[in-house]
């Protein structure tokens, strides 16, 4: 049996809201009370107790036919009693986000998936464990699997004039499952390229663009240090606007935006991107707007004319030595034939 840590760690409490019916502005409905829950996982491979990606989300690499459960904690803030229910969806990660589907679409990994507790009613304030069964079946497919944790909270809400809107409220955790023999596959990645730019508005941006090289998917973040500015100016270390979650073998763009007031440069951009343990750093000059002045981050463009230009004076002036030097050569010939004349 696999050993497990128990963590109160916060998984996800942001809930997304998903009318079934939208009515027009003159007819909707007066606002409800806040609808406030979330869901905590619970158990943490002890294997994986230093990865704060394991602290959120179910990660693990197993072969086929191993179960495994996982405990989950649902908390009502509510001030009111709430109905849940709890079940598993289906995923994708594409366009650098990880998506979770709504209304419990199947794939292969949620046919493994089984919930202890599919619905449940909590009193104001209280909370209830549920557990998650995950059982790989014989024959499964290798590779990485993705699927999420749906709680689910749904509210009819009644406007004066008659028409209801049915919100669906959720929050979940993501499922990260890898499946396969022998040792797990690498977590890698890298950073490929590191773009400095200013809007017409004066906002400057630095675009960071990464690559999934590994056989696992990554989460994301990063931060951003100027160094070497005018004047030998600091700026940051500045986050990244939004994580960005990658597949094995899938691009993404990270976004920086440092202070509207920072100089366009030259700078040196010291950028960290980090995924549970693993982190990745590389440096580049950049520039926010203005006249570009950096080659793939090599030599600039004025030292680079510099080079061309000394290499032509050197040339010019070979030349001339040379020119000279065969003048005098054909004076002193010249000189001896009319003295042996």
């Amino acid at each position: 049996m696999r050993r497990l840590l128990s963590t109160v760690l916060l998984a996800v409490v942001a809930a997304s809201v998903t009318p079934a019916a939208v009515a027009a502005a003159a007819t909707q409905p007066k606002p409800g009370p806040t609808e406030r829950f979330g869901v905590r996982l619970v158990d943490v491979p002890v294997s994986e107790k230093g990865n704060p990606r394991a602290l959120q989300y179910i990660i693990d690499y197993l072969p086929t036919g191993t179960t495994i459960h996982r405990r989950i904690l649902v908390i009502n803030s509510e001030t009111r009693t709430a109905h849940f229910t709890v079940y598993a969806d289906a995923a994708q990660i594409s366009n650098g986000q990880f998506t979770g589907d709504t209304g419990a679409t199947p794939s292969e990994l949620t046919g493994w998936i089984s919930v202890q507790h599919s619905a449940m009613t909590l009193a104001p304030g209280a909370s209830e464990m549920d557990t998650i069964t995950i059982q790989v079946r014989q024959g499964a497919t290798r590779g990485e699997h993705y699927g999420v944790i749906w709680v689910q909270q749904t509210a009819d809400l009644h406007a004066a004039s008659g028409v209801s809107v049915n919100e669906v409220t959720r929050a979940g955790i993501r499922i990260y499952l890898a499946v396969g023999t022998g040792g797990a596959p690498p977590t890698a990645f890298a950073i490929t390229s590191i773009t400095g730019s200013r809007s017409a508005l004066g906002q400057p941006s630095l675009v960071v663009r990464a690559d999934d090289t590994g056989g696992r998917a990554v989460d994301l973040s990063g931060t951003v240090l100027l160094t070497g500015g005018p004047g030998g100016s600091t700026a940051g270390p500045f986050p990244d606007k939004r994580g960005v979650t990658l597949a094995p073998g899938q691009s993404g763009d990270m976004s920086f935006a440092p202070p509207k007031s920072l100089p366009d440069g030259p700078w040196q951009a010291k950028v960290t991107v980090v995924s549970g343990i693993t982190a990745v750093t590389s440096t580049q000059t950049v520039q926010f707007g203005g006249k570009l002045v950096v080659v793939h981050g090599g030599l600039s463009l004025l030292v680079w004319g510099g080079i061309v230009l000394g290499v032509a004076v050197l040339s010019l002036a070979l030349s001339a030595i040379l020119l000279r030097r065969r003048t005098l050569l054909r004076r002193q010939a010249h000189g001896r034939h009319r003295t042996l004349v």
